[in-house]
């Protein structure tokens, strides 16, 4: 394909070519001393090389079944720890790591990653300036513990920097070097409790360290307002947990001013929630968090809060000229080789936009337009209302009209039912039995017609997740919203949501007849809800966009998907497709959120295969590609470039645009595109490209801005994510799998 050229940066920066000697490993097998539970194994050999990287000095990482250490061990024997020793078998495997198959270029880069964060601690430990931890992604993150950027009452904002390493195909090794901010609170969570009560936090940490000067991090389950810390027992201990606190040096105050909350710990073997002390504890402040105060707070909060988003948000010209030092420094201090003149320099190209169908096949610029033009696909036409909110006596006039309108667009009337209580005044029964019987009844036409969809009025809640799961279990799904702000953005929003609960599909994509697409694609994901893994998340769709609906997950301890549960959906949604088109797929695209592991696809490569039907896999990562600029000036990469890197079979694609200021287009921030690795498949880069961004900006659901995923991640996301909350499947038998519960 004809695509237009552009020269493009990346915040990379080209360190050296590894020799041999540089990816020479040495392999090593182990034995348990303590064998691991079941589903912790992988968990189990990263703490063993953890072990050995930081009590042993020896850079370690897992491959397969056994382990690679940079470093030749005389007498391996020697080296175990308290679960786990190292075993002789002979001489040790030599192996020169070849950076032309994946699996050992990605091992390569996870050694060299562990040497810098070494070294990158070192230094932190000597200026004691920074923190190093781990990112989400494994990367390195410096984060700074001293001169807040922005100090606000409850929270302060430290600007720092986010490091990896990137290996080619050549054995070339990049640096990328980012900026990164975090967040900070000097308030305990009683003080957050007191001051905003509703906040939906998840994570707390210890104000205090344990002995072995560790700072522990927990799940927040609950808050029990009623007990008191001299009444509550702490298991195996027989002291109240104002004794054992006390013990653990709590002042007076910090007892008697706490509320007893409870907290869980994920990533150990004892998952079982323990009574904490709220005034012993703080929480994690996010974006998330931030975001939530910033609509329920004053005008003077909401400015604070955009004062933070403003400053977080840095041009991708600030960011690579920010890094600058920190690329010099390490190069001069750790690589020992001359700084580059600058980032990396690539070929990108502009993609062709995505063009969208609405009713009848008008041409339609957005998502927004199908209040003016009608949806591509009509669902139900009676939803339920619910109103939870005492200070609201009816729906808001807007989303009554927004129907009306769109009914009328379509010839039908689309009507919005009150579902009655019985204590108004008092919302919803309290009792468990009593809310099912309502729900079940509203299903079963007992407000005058069946309600398959409602919409649900009420301030934010606690509560909501609890009433979401009612309804699924009488088959209806829901659609909230609170009634603040009420404007023609939130409710096209607002109804969209509605709408595709409803098994309506507002626009379609126009599909290139030059473009030898795939017919059937499918997007996979594994949520977790930090015990379990729900894998097998999954989402299809028509070639056109058009909705196959979601698969249940399976329960899992880890995030590598079952082969045999993917190879039954993937029959099973193939099966949807020739009920719809009456003929198999030619072709088929199955897409992963995040790393692909070779087994999980290989049983239904096969089953496909049998049938004559092509299949091509991508992974589809969130990070890893860094940053991309254009021009002299370092500006922003527009939406649609796409950096192609055939030799690893991969590409960059910038699939979202940075925000822009009203008043004078100012950008804010810069976007982070996706790393797309063609994991399987004959199919050219360029049409996966292509077919890949024009699924990232389907968005049915939003009126106005899409998500950086491709529409069938981003759904088999939200769905996993939603299972992970709701943990019971079998509220989910009774709902068609074609409306999107979650969105």
């Amino acid at each position: 394909m004809n695509f237009a050229k552009q020269q493009v940066f990346l915040n990379h920066f080209f360190i050296k070519n590894l020799d041999q000697n540089a990816r020479r490993v040495y392999r090593y097998t182990y034995e348990w001393k303590e064998y691991p539970d079941i589903g912790q194994e992988a968990k189990a050999v990263n703490r063993m090389c953890r072990d050995l990287l930081y009590s042993k000095g020896k850079v370690a990482i897992p491959w397969g079944n056994s382990i690679l250490i940079q470093e030749l061990v005389e007498d391996a024997s020697k080296l175990e720890g308290d679960t786990w020793k190292l075993v002789n078998l002979g001489s040790p495997q030599e192996i020169i790591l070849d950076c032309a198959e994946p699996n050992q270029r990605k091992a390569l880069e996870s050694i060299q990653r562990l040497r810098l964060r070494k070294v990158l601690e070192s230094s932190a430990r000597n200026s004691k300036n920074y923190d190093v931890q781990k990112g989400t992604d494994n990367s390195i993150l410096l984060l700074k513990k001293s001169d807040p950027e922005i100090q606000r009452e409850g929270w302060q904002v430290f600007k720092g920097l986010c490091c990896d390493v990137r290996v080619d195909a050549a054995a070339n090794l990049y640096l990328e070097v980012d900026c990164q901010y975090h967040f900070h609170t000097p308030w305990n969570f009683q003080q957050w409790l007191e001051k905003y009560p509703h906040l939906p936090f998840s994570w707390l940490s210890n104000t205090y360290r344990t002995k072995d000067n560790q700072l522990l991090r927990w799940e927040y389950v609950r808050l029990d307002p009623e007990a008191s810390p001299d009444s509550i027992f702490v298991a195996g201990c027989n002291k109240t947990l104002a004794e054992y606190h006390r013990d653990q040096g709590a002042k007076e105050d910090e007892i008697t001013k706490s509320q007893v909350v409870y907290v869980r710990r994920r990533n150990s073997r004892n998952d079982k929630e323990v009574p904490h002390l709220s005034c012993r504890l703080t929480p994690s402040v996010t974006l998330e968090i931030l975001s939530e105060l910033r609509t329920t707070g004053d005008t003077k909060l909401q400015r604070a809060v955009d004062e933070v988003f403003q400053k977080i948000r840095i041009p991708v010209k600030d960011r690579l000229e920010a890094v600058q030092g920190v690329v010099e420094y390490l190069c001069k201090e750790h690589y020992k080789v001359a700084p580059p003149q600058g980032p990396v320099q690539k070929t990108g190209y502009q993609l062709p936009s995505a063009v969208f169908l609405a009713k009848d096949g008008q041409i339609v610029k957005g998502v927004n337009e199908i209040f003016k033009k009608g949806c591509a696909q009509v669902g139900e036409e009676t939803f339920g209302f619910l109103n939870l909110d005492p200070t609201q006596p009816d729906c808001p006039p807007l989303i009554k009209e927004c129907l009306d309108k769109l009914g009328k667009i379509h010839g039908k009337t689309l009507q919005l039912i009150p579902l009655q209580l019985p204590s108004p005044c008092q919302g919803l029964p309290t009792s468990e039995l009593e809310r099912q019987q309502l729900w079940r009844d509203w299903a079963e036409g007992g407000s005058g017609s069946d309600i398959r969809t409602a919409l649900v009025m009420m301030p934010y809640s606690l509560e909501k997740q609890r009433i979401r799961e009612e309804a699924l279990g009488a088959g209806i799904a829901t659609q909230f919203f609170t009634p603040e702000n009420m404007n023609n953005s939130k409710v096209w929003n607002i109804i969209l949501g509605l709408l595709c609960k409803a098994k309506w599909q507002p626009v379609y994509l126009q599909l290139r007849q030059d473009l030898a697409v795939a017919e059937l694609i499918i997007g996979f994901d594994a949520g977790t809800d930090r015990s379990l893994f729900f894998g097998t998340s999954a989402f299809a769709i028509l070639a056109n966009g058009q909705s196959l609906g979601w698969e249940l997950p399976i329960a899992q301890r880890g995030e590598k998907i079952s082969g045999e549960a993917i190879k039954q959906i993937v029959l099973k949604l193939v099966g949807k497709f020739q009920k719809h088109k009456k003929c198999d797929p030619k072709k088929v695209l199955l897409l992963r959120d995040g790393l692909v592991w070779k087994e999980e696809f290989e049983s239904t490569i096969q089953a496909l295969e049998k049938k004559n039907i092509q299949v091509d896999i991508l992974s589809v990562r969130k990070t890893g590609a860094g940053r991309v600029a254009q021009g002299n000036n370092y500006a922003a990469a527009p939406k649609g470039t796409v950096i192609f890197e055939p030799e690893e079979r991969s590409f960059i694609l910038v699939s979202s645009e940075p925000i822009k200021r009203k008043t004078d287009k100012l950008e804010l921030g810069s976007a982070r595109p996706l790393q797309v690795i063609h994991e399987y498949g004959d199919t050219p880069l360029d049409l996966l490209a292509v077919q890949t961004y024009h699924l990232a900006q389907l968005h049915p659901a939003s009126a106005f801005s899409h998500a950086r995923l491709p529409w069938v991640l981003h759904l088999a996301h939200l769905h996993s994510q939603e299972f992970a909350r709701i943990k019971n499947f079998s509220l989910l038998d009774s709902i068609d799998r074609n409306k999107l519960i979650a969105v």
